[in-house]
């Protein structure tokens, strides 16, 4: 993926965006770096970075062979907002995906903590209204081209 734009939709190259926090180089800084990286772990199937990156106490009986699975045809990633104190943050987002065809949202408000260092996933607030994939026709279209939906995949 050399010199290619990060699958997180930041608008960085992979080997300066997710790709250090992949490799474990570098720990993610915000609970918005952690959403990102996990985001293009879920797109790449980095299981062990999934599994690494969940707090053991939310995990329950998920394993790393389960988060290595590709479950979804991931598109896009939209952070709607962040918040953040020092130990604790949410990432509200939308995440595109592809399913037979069509175009459906996943939309969570996910929280985080952050425990000896390290932000980690906990868990997540589903907004299952969203999942419909209704886009307005001049909504920015979640294929990622940049173009308005309903000049695009409309």
């Amino acid at each position: 993926m050399k010199n290619t734009l990060c699958v997180c939709c930041s608008g960085k190259i992979y080997q300066d965006c997710c790709q250090p926090f992949h490799d474990l180089q570098q720990k993610p800084a915000t609970c918005e770096q952690l959403m990102r990286s996990r985001f293009s772990a879920f797109c790449l199937q980095l299981g062990e970075y999934l599994f690494s990156t969940y707090h053991l106490d939310y995990r329950g009986d998920l394993t790393v062979a389960q988060l290595s699975e590709k479950s979804l045809d991931w598109k896009r990633l939209d952070i709607i907002n962040t918040t953040m104190a020092a130990d604790t943050g949410t990432v509200e987002f939308k995440a595109w995906y592809e399913d037979q065809g069509q175009l459906s949202c996943h939309h969570e408000l996910s929280n985080f903590v952050k425990d000896h260092q390290q932000w980690l996933y906990c868990d997540g607030t589903f907004y299952p209204s969203e999942k419909s994939g209704k886009i307005r026709r001049n909504d920015t279209c979640p294929c990622g081209s940049g173009k308005k939906y309903k000049k695009c995949c409309a």
